[in-house]
């Protein structure tokens, strides 16, 4: 390939030794067996079926280790843990989609002593229960208060269209001609950050590249974008370690996202929108305009009326036509209890509940 290949004008040599700290794999959870998962599926599928719950879900742990050697002395090594637990139970028959129950519940950690299993079947069994027999609502503005996994599943577009040095090069990111402005709400900061105690993410790049703390937004002000080492030298900004292993025409993006923790509870969050709707998750997200990051996608997993600040009856699912721009700008309150969550783009970001104003719902969906 590399005798085929043409000559890249813009590609730069990885370079010589640099100072990564290490870090290593969790042996407890590297060791955790197939029967100690059985425990927490059993328990998932008997609690299930005491509802009359169909159950699915998954039980994973994950090592993994990472070498970068170059002839010119660049030597980085790093390994990581990963634990999950997921649970995801609904109503049997043939109207289950329209007046049945559904919920999913998830819980990612760095080790496996992190999961609490009971915890994840108590919230998914409770919750699809809970959502039997929704009431319809009509379409249109409304103050929503969003758990962290339907959060996740919006920000992470942020970090594939909105906060690369590349996009916002190219005129295609929210940050273009936008930096150092006050484009969301002032209780809203948003770091990239490796070292995250519940991410412990790598601390080097694709191309053995430190990977720096990079500030996004502080208190609703644009920072700046997280670069590699080619957009660095474009743009002449300092390289935070943000790149792809090489060759790549993909820009730099974010790995770690993170909102940081506010001070509300739930309760709070809830209370501040009065009247509104609870949302625990969304699903087929997709971008419809990157500039503004207007997403559309489906309500999913338990959707609930909020009157007088107290979540009451459940609502049939909606389908929502939202700037992701606007959301963080309408942001009410921000939640005291961040979690690690994935979302369908494949990332993982932490981040705790929001309460929004006037997130636009466009239809109401049958199941």
């Amino acid at each position: 390939m590399a005798r085929i290949s043409g000559a890249d004008p813009e590609a730069l040599p990885l370079g010589g030794p640099v100072d990564v700290e290490g870090t290593s794999p969790s042996r407890p959870t590297q060791d955790h067996t197939f029967r100690e998962k059985a425990v927490w599926i059993a328990e998932a599928l008997q609690r299930a079926e005491a509802e009359s719950l169909a159950a699915s879900g998954l039980a994973r742990t994950t090592v993994q280790g990472k070498s970068l050697v170059n002839s010119a002395g660049r030597r980085v090594h790093g390994a990581s843990s990963r634990a999950e637990f997921s649970m995801t139970c609904a109503d049997r028959g043939a109207h289950a989609e329209t007046t049945g129950g559904a919920a999913a519940s998830s819980s990612i950690q760095c080790f496996v002593d992190q999961i609490d299993a009971n915890a994840v079947i108590e919230d998914a069994v409770r919750a699809a229960v809970r959502s039997r027999d929704p009431k319809p609502v009509e379409a249109g503005l409304q103050n929503v208060v969003l758990e962290p996994a339907a959060v996740a599943a919006l920000l992470t577009y942020a970090g594939h269209f909105g906060f690369g040095a590349q996009e916002v090069h190219e005129g295609r990111s929210f940050m273009a001609g936008r930096m150092g402005e006050t484009l969301f709400s002032p209780g809203l900061s948003i770091v990239d950050d490796p070292a995250h105690s519940l991410l412990r993410g790598w601390r080097f790049d694709g191309e053995g590249t430190p990977v720096q703390r990079t500030e996004l937004v502080r208190n609703g002000t644009l920072q700046g974008p997280v670069t590699d080492a080619r957009w660095a030298e474009r743009l002449g900004l300092a390289n935070t370690g943000h790149g792809h292993s090489q060759p790549s025409s993909g820009g730099p993006v974010p790995k770690a996202m993170a909102i940081e923790a506010g001070a509300a509870s739930m309760e709070d969050l809830v209370s501040s929108v009065g009247d509104g709707i609870y949302v625990r998750q969304l699903h087929y997200v997709n971008a419809v305009e990157p500039r503004d990051l207007v997403l559309t996608g489906m309500t999913r997993g338990g959707t609930f009326r909020i009157r007088d600040g107290k979540v009451e009856e459940p609502l049939r699912n909606l389908r929502f036509t939202q700037s992701l721009v606007a959301s963080l700008a309408s942001v009410l309150g921000v939640g005291s209890a961040p979690k690690r969550c994935g979302s369908l783009m494949g990332d993982e970001v932490i981040v705790p509940a929001l309460a929004i104003r006037d997130f636009k719902f466009t239809s109401t969906v049958p199941a």
